[in-house]
């Protein structure tokens, strides 16, 4: 029974070159197996079934019946990946796979690992993981608004958010609603969401606080389109730096039992010094278009984008880069004269004219 068990592991993990040829397992290989075996099993699950369903029907043996089996293995995903994540990180931090004199196996083993339940996770996904980022770029369509203006972090960094021109400003700012409210319809769907909007940078709620922001102020919103069209080679390193750091600290959560309140508390000290490294190097950036009003515009739609828990994370360094005189509000003149207030002034009009032609 062991030897086929070894066999199709090994057969059906990402390292099976290495084993093609006859040898006697390592101690750390078999370290490996004993503790996989011991984790399927004490999840109630057939150890040959559960290979037979993570290397798609090519190693183990079938279930009598495989789709009881695969949702008996997917109701103890948590469960089994648990397991498998405190024995790897016994068998990474022991000298075990990583002997004096000898090959380092523990890149190998750790090959195996992710292709093994990251197999099974594929498996047990929601069907939404692979649909809900479309979805919500559809909503823009919904909403009758240009797919292409997708929050993202390259919208973000081109500065074209809610258009380029009046005339797409007060299109959006006017269905900003609706768009709103489909793209939470739909994160509210999808049971795997917060995981992929996490993934994506994008909080629905902080996203919603980014646009009004600027939908309050549409004409120093478009003076500024020019100042964010082209990224700085600062700008740019900002974000290259974010970007690794967000990789390390998923790939760390995910190998480690880091609980979600420490991931947020890291989250928020990378999202923070980001948002500060950011808006120093667009303050420099030599342009006509880059004033301090437009800065300051920037500055608070980037403080309104951080999700609330960052906002109590890091208050003591968000009273600084996020501090009211940042926003330079005082200085945005011209404001109230806008496409997108004239529009509520005369549906307030509209609305008062009606009632007194009813009263009489």
């Amino acid at each position: 029974m062991w030897s086929r068990i070894f066999s199709a592991l090994f057969v059906a993990s990402a390292i099976g070159v290495i084993l093609a040829q006859q040898q006697q397992m390592s101690q750390c290989r078999t370290t490996f197996i004993n503790s996989l075996y011991k984790c399927v099993s004490n999840s109630s699950m057939e150890v040959t079934s559960f290979l037979w369903l993570v290397t798609n029907q090519t190693s183990g043996s079938a279930p009598a019946n495989m789709e009881q089996f695969k949702q008996t293995a997917c109701s103890k995903q948590t469960e089994v990946t648990q397991c498998g994540i405190d024995f790897m990180r016994q068998i990474m931090n022991s000298t075990l796979c990583n002997p004096a004199n000898q090959q380092d196996e523990r890149p190998a083993i750790d090959t195996n690992f992710r292709s093994i339940f990251g197999q099974l996770d594929m498996i047990c996904a929601h069907p939404c993981r692979a649909t809900l980022v479309s979805d919500l770029r559809k909503c823009y369509t919904v909403a009758e608004l240009d797919p292409e203006l997708f929050l993202s972090n390259a919208t973000m960094g081109r500065g074209a958010v809610i258009g380029t021109t009046e005339k797409d400003v007060s299109q959006y700012c006017g269905h900003k609603d609706a768009l709103t409210k489909c793209m939470k319809e739909k994160r509210d769907a999808c049971p795997e969401a917060p995981v992929i909007l996490r993934a994506i940078g994008l909080d629905i709620e902080s996203m919603d606080t980014g646009v009004n922001i600027l939908c309050s102020h549409p004409d120093v919103y478009l003076k500024g389109i020019d100042c964010f069209e082209e990224p700085t080679t600062g700008v740019e390193k900002c974000q290259q730096d974010q970007n690794q750091m967000m990789i390390n600290l998923m790939m760390t959560a995910q190998q480690t039992e880091m609980k979600e309140d420490v991931f947020f508390e890291n989250f928020c000290k990378i999202r923070v010094k980001h948002v500060d490294c950011d808006l120093k190097q667009w303050a420099l950036k030599k342009h006509t278009s880059c004033t301090d009003v437009v800065i300051g515009l920037r500055t608070e739609m980037e403080c309104g984008l951080l999700p609330a828990q960052c906002m109590d994370l890091e208050k003591d360094r968000l009273t600084v880069v996020c501090h009211l005189d940042a926003f330079k509000r005082n200085n945005r003149k011209d404001s109230g004269s806008s496409t997108i207030n004239m529009s509520v002034c005369l549906t307030a009009a509209f609305v008062l004219l009606s009632q007194l032609l009813k009263s009489h």
